[in-house]
């Protein structure tokens, strides 16, 4: 059987001076920050291991930031004055500067980019009747070179753009597979309205290729892969989730659509009630902070969907829902219509760790097997998943138990050293704890990411074998 969901405390937790909402976290693609976006004119950079703030991206913007896109060595902001500024990291100064405009300056609500296609693509808020998605040329960006202003009649919330790969596959049985004909737009609106696009056709008309109406308002969208097949999710502004796979149809068979559509309701993810472990993370605690310990959860609200976790059996990503005191529940999809819990994330033991307050953003750094995450109270926390006591359950039953057979030889290997000599046992002891000496281990909460220096050999191979089982097939 999998293993029940266990629990840990965050590896490190660092409060932004002035204490801001953080709204969004974005990894540099040049060094080794987190960009957290507020709801002010401003960006934060944070060292992706102290958790430090170095720096901030200020002065371009005059409204709040909506969106932050990155690319290759690109970090691109939008915000609601209109502005979109690329950014160059090294001097901490807008590089280029586009006025999104139709008549007059028009808020910016959605961004992505591309700069292989030197493409820079924005969507608005409905301003007189109207929501544009527009398109400029990054090496001539004074003007827009096309706009689409049918698509969506309302806000738009999401633009992403599909990667061209030959590894997409048609889930309907009797349509061919390969590669996706065009560059393709993934976009969303409050007008329930999830949609494809050529974004390289000027014509509107012919560019849109299909769209689904889920008939709630969309709050957040994006794509990934499930065992060769694309999928699409979308949350609503009630916190409810929706499914889609990418198919072909019509008459000839030869058509891209949106099918199989699934409604994960919002009950799947609020209001849920859930009991932690009673044996949670190793930490020494006062008897006061023992009484204090988490004995039932309650969820409040969804805080994203994030496939890069695990996907289940039955293609539905790992999502994670908080309370209003910071804690955090990872939960996989675990039959076709409900969620169970995969780990716990949990503010304490001490009042420096975790999240406080309503947790708004979340970043899972895969290749480094750890979560970010940002709340209300301007605190951006650090999770090291490799100090999960066992692998995160993600719904599948290849994955989930996939390497549990050598969990006995392992064993065996453990009892045959049992005997242990006096410094041993108290270095076992130090490293549970994560007492390590910084001079000859490195710091001590650190690293975040990295897998962390105190990991049994054997413990690591078994999450290496995991990990590439779990990331796999997606």
């Amino acid at each position: 059987m999998p293993a029940p969901p266990s629990s840990i405390y965050a590896t490190l937790s660092s409060p932004l001076p002035s204490k801001p909402y953080i709204l969004s976290i974005k990894p540099s693609p040049t060094s080794p920050h987190l960009i957290l976006r507020h709801p002010g004119p401003d960006l934060t950079l944070v060292d992706n291991q102290t958790l430090q703030p170095v720096e901030r991206l200020t002065d371009e913007h005059q409204g709040n930031v909506t969106a932050i896109a990155v690319d290759q060595d690109a970090i691109w902001s939008s915000a609601k004055d209109g502005s979109i500024v690329r950014w160059d990291e090294r001097s901490r100064r807008a590089g280029t500067v586009i006025r999104a405009a139709v008549r007059k300056p028009i808020p910016v609500t959605a961004l992505t980019i591309s700069e292989r296609d030197h493409l820079v693509i924005a969507g608005t808020e409905l301003v007189s009747s109207e929501s544009h998605i527009m398109y400029w040329d990054n090496r001539n960006p004074s003007q827009t070179i096309y706009l689409h202003s049918s698509t969506h009649s309302d806000d738009i919330t999401n633009l992403s753009i599909l990667p061209s790969t030959s590894t997409f596959q048609s889930s309907a049985s009797n349509s061919r597979n390969g590669p996706l004909p065009q560059r393709l737009l993934l976009s969303s609106s409050t007008d329930g309205l999830i949609a494809l696009s050529d974004l390289k056709e000027a014509d509107e008309d012919e560019a849109v290729i299909c769209t689904e109406n889920w008939n709630q308002s969309i709050a957040d969208s994006n794509w990934y892969l499930h065992k060769g097949k694309m999928k699409f999710w979308a949350r609503s502004d009630m916190d409810g989730i929706a499914t889609w796979d990418l198919g072909l149809g019509g008459e000839a068979g030869d058509e891209l659509e949106l099918q199989n559509h699934i409604e994960y309701p919002s009950s799947s993810f609020k209001f849920k009630s859930f009991k932690p472990p009673k044996q949670g993370p190793t930490f020494t605690q006062t008897a006061s902070e023992e009484m204090e310990s988490k004995i039932q959860l309650k969820s409040d609200y969804l805080i994203d969907v994030i496939p890069s976790l695990g996907v289940g059996k039955n293609g539905g990503a790992i999502t994670a829902v908080g309370t209003n005191e910071g804690d955090i529940i990872l939960q996989h999809h675990s039959t076709s219509t409900d969620y169970s819990p995969s780990a716990y994330l949990l503010s304490g033991p001490s009042k420096s760790r975790g999240h406080k307050d309503v947790v708004r953003a979340l970043f899972h750094d895969l290749s480094n097997e750890a979560i970010y995450t940002g709340s209300e109270d301007g605190v951006i926390s650090g999770w090291n998943l490799n100090s999960l006591p066992d692998k995160l359950v993600v719904g599948d039953d290849e994955i989930d138990l996939s390497g549990d057979e050598n969990e006995d030889e392992d064993e065996d290997m453990d009892e045959e050293s049992e005997i242990e000599t006096e410094s041993e046992e108290s270095d076992r002891s130090d490293d549970s704890m994560g007492l390590d000496d910084e001079e000859e281990k490195g710091p001590r909460y650190g690293p975040i990411i990295g897998g962390g220096n105190n990991a049994d050999k054997g413990k690591d191979k078994r999450k290496e074998k995991r990990k590439g089982n779990r990331f796999g097939p997606y």
